[in-house]
């Protein structure tokens, strides 16, 4: 059967590259009779990033708070309504997304709304956009979600967190400034690096990683482990969460994005450190990368949580298993269509209490 796989194919890397945002623009979309859309994760009004934009008079900038949650089906919605309202029916030239994974999906997710009818929540799923995306560029400030290489904008809906998997998704260009990374949280740092990691780690243990995909997934797991135990640059990160998210394209992930969902949607944690609240616990699948979370945690000054599903009641615990099947492309890549029968919900919900 063949694969055709999409790839970002404008990328811009090297410090202080943030100032030829505008020049980057025009030079993928040289037309110039629309305005760009700016949507900015609101903490960098305060750590200079927002400074070293410089939007046309007609640019819209739109700043986006992700810092209590991750990007909600709600809030994309709320976002196109307002560009719709102050442009009607002109369609920007080119979104701009600029900050971490939240900020970027966001990005995503309104390019997609911008051209096709109803919620975002309508296209959660695999595959279920129609028309054709308004271009957008990729600004990351943290790296490791691979959110700028991916065909997914993650989303919590109403009902779930799932996704918006389509190649309408995908980033037209992305800018790699390592210099923005230097205005990052360290805990935020590390927990978003360890998303990059752990998508590497499930990729290279699942059966659905194919020839493509392999080396991608190699190169994003050392580069990342490089610069967490202290040895690679920031240069390097970068390209190792890229590489990350391009490997996810040609692969899959696995048990722990699966049951991560959960713990995400139903106990409020952001997606890197829900990742690493269950991969911590997923020893007899990870064996040794288990051990090598932990030991970067340890060189980082980082406490892993511990005991967060105290006191969350039963049923509570049984929707977050129910919840962790719905990602069964993930499930079957990591241990076979008899997935359901190795994990069970009472594993599942056994895997929880010990988190």
């Amino acid at each position: 059967m063949m694969k055709i796989t999409k790839l970002v194919s404008n990328i811009v890397l090297g410090r202080g590259c943030i100032r030829e945002l505008k020049a980057f623009a025009g030079e993928l979309l040289p037309d110039r009779s629309g305005y760009d859309v700016f949507i900015v994760d609101s903490v960098h009004r305060n750590t200079g990033t927002w400074d070293q934009l410089t939007p046309d008079s007609g640019d819209l900038m739109m700043a986006v708070d992700v810092s209590a949650h991750e990007p909600k089906t709600e809030q994309v919605d709320e976002l196109c309504g307002r560009i719709r309202e102050e442009k009607g029916d002109a369609l920007p030239r080119v979104v701009i997304g600029i900050g971490g994974g939240s900020a970027m999906d966001t990005a995503k997710a309104v390019s997609v709304m911008l051209t096709n009818p109803g919620s975002s929540a309508d296209y959660q799923g695999w595959d279920r956009v129609k028309e054709k995306a308004v271009p957008k560029i990729a600004v990351p400030t943290l790296a490791g979600t691979g959110a700028e290489a991916s065909r997914t904008a993650v989303l919590s809906g109403p009902v779930r967190k799932l996704g918006i998997n389509s190649e309408q998704s995908m980033f037209n260009g992305v800018l790699m400034d390592p210099d923005l990374l230097e205005s990052a949280d360290p805990e935020q740092a590390f927990y978003t690096g360890m998303d990059g990691f752990i998508h590497a780690v499930e990729a290279l243990n699942g059966s659905a990683i194919n020839a493509m995909g392999r080396p991608f997934a190699e190169k994003s797991k050392e580069a990342i482990q490089r610069f967490f135990s202290g040895e690679g640059s920031a240069e390097e990160l970068m390209v190792g969460s890229y590489l990350g998210g391009a490997s996810i394209a040609n692969s899959s992930v696995g048990v722990c994005h699966a049951l991560s969902y959960g713990v995400s949607f139903y106990l409020g944690y952001r997606h890197g450190i829900a990742n690493a609240i269950v991969f911590q616990r997923l020893e007899e699948f990870y064996g040794r990368d288990v051990e090598a979370l932990r030991a970067m945690a340890l060189r980082n000054g980082i406490e892993l949580p511990q005991d967060v599903t105290a006191g969350v009641s039963s049923a509570t615990l049984d929707k977050m298993a129910e919840m962790a099947y719905l990602l069964e492309r993930d499930l079957i890549s990591a241990m076979g269509e008899d997935y359901r029968r190795i994990l069970p919900p009472e594993r599942i919900v056994d895997l929880y209490r010990r988190m």
